[in-house]
């Protein structure tokens, strides 16, 4: 099979363009498979970076030139925004070439993706009035949000991109369940999640701290663990990552008088590794709907058990009893499940065997790309 894969990375990459890479190396092994590549970091804010995400001549002349040149039997975009834009699907409608599209986040409804803004779940552009990411400033400019707004309004309404796509990835039941109800038919949307590769030398064996991994913005609730690690009594955790809300956190932190509670910044993928085999329990306080939850799975991956809000797709990764769930935002009842966590090691060592056992069978490349095969097959017949 010829696959080619669309992306644009973002300025900051993140899980979604590691799993877009790693997806592309897995497909490889078997297929033929190309990368279509958009850059956003190369993008400056300007009305003309505004139109390009609309429309742009120029780049759906290079995606038909691509499609002419490889030839692919599929194509399968992730995210097109904003460096990308409508170009990959209108040149494969046009070369009629079927259209699989990866729903990594909600900007098919929302324009910041997230359906979360000033601090709460968020759903007032969802019927597409989205003059609201204007008016809520949804974005740290006001001049992204209108250029979001008035671009997915029309990809949404006048382009009609979602038509154009034949089957809809998702990564989670949640976000299945929430295309259907927008009116995607159930059989134009497979649940297919994320994956991760498993660690041969895995040891369940609880190591001394918990750890959280991700982006430090206000949606990821970080201010919330914060709050309830003050709560349990200031047990050693590690925070990895980095992001808009760094600084406030630090200082939050040190207020809070967490001495126990260090933050480490980004780290390269093997230094993350290295963090999660030697933690205790992985914690995603989550206060939007995740859709997928990689970071879980690479604690799963190796032995370490999750706590997770429950919210979007996260319940589903320990409905197996791989880890807790809490409630999203409540800082008492976060710091009940980190203080059992950290009281209770026969508990950590079951829950990370059983979620290195799920891990294998459930979230490791093989079942994926069996999931992703069995897929394109069902467009392409």
């Amino acid at each position: 099979m010829r696959v080619l894969l669309a992306h644009s990375f973002y300025r900051t990459p993140g899980g979604e363009d590691r799993h877009v890479q790693q997806e592309a190396d897995l497909l490889s092994k078997g297929h033929s498979v190309e990368l279509l590549v958009g850059r956003n970091d190369r993008l400056s804010e300007t009305p003309a970076t505004a139109v390009q995400m609309v429309y742009s001549r120029k780049r759906r002349r290079e995606a038909a030139d691509t499609l002419a040149r490889f030839d692919p039997d599929i194509v399968h975009v992730h995210n097109v925004y904003p460096s990308l834009g409508s170009a990959v699907h209108l040149a494969a409608v046009e070369a009629r070439v079927p259209l699989v599209m990866t729903v990594h986040n909600f900007r098919m409804r929302c324009p910041n993706g997230l359906m979360f803004t000033e601090g709460s779940l968020c759903r007032r552009c969802q019927r597409g009035n989205y003059l609201q990411a204007i008016a809520h400033r949804c974005f740290p400019s006001r001049r992204q949000s209108v250029a979001y707004a008035g671009a997915l309004w029309i990809h949404r309404f006048a382009v009609r991109l979602q038509d154009k796509v034949s089957l809809f990835v998702c990564p989670s039941d949640f976000v299945r369940k929430e295309l259907v109800t927008w009116g995607v038919p159930a059989e134009r949307t497979v649940t297919i999640p994320n994956f991760c590769y498993p660690q041969s030398n895995a040891d369940p064996q609880p190591g001394s701290f918990g750890v959280f991994v991700g982006r430090l913005s206000s949606e990821k609730g970080v201010h919330v663990l914060l709050e309830a690690l003050r709560i349990a009594k200031d047990p050693p955790f590690r925070v990895v990552g980095d992001g808009p809300m760094e600084s406030a956190l630090r200082n939050q932190a040190v207020g809070l008088g967490l001495t126990n509670t260090k933050f480490l910044g980004r780290l390269p993928s093997n230094q993350v590794g290295e963090v999660l085999r030697g933690s205790r329990f992985l914690v995603m306080p989550s206060l939007w709907n995740e859709t997928g939850g990689l970071a879980a799975l690479e604690a799963m991956a190796v032995a370490r058990p999750v706590l997770v809000s429950s919210l979007g797709g996260l319940p589903e990764l320990v409905r197996e009893g791989t880890g807790l769930q809490c409630r999203p935002g409540d800082a008492v009842d976060l710091a009940k499940q980190i203080q059992r966590l950290m009281d209770d090691s026969d508990f950590c060592r079951a829950a990370g065997v059983r979620g290195l056992k799920v891990s294998r069978h459930e979230f490791g490349p093989e079942m994926h790309l069996a999931r992703l095969e069995t897929a394109f097959r069902t467009v392409l017949t």
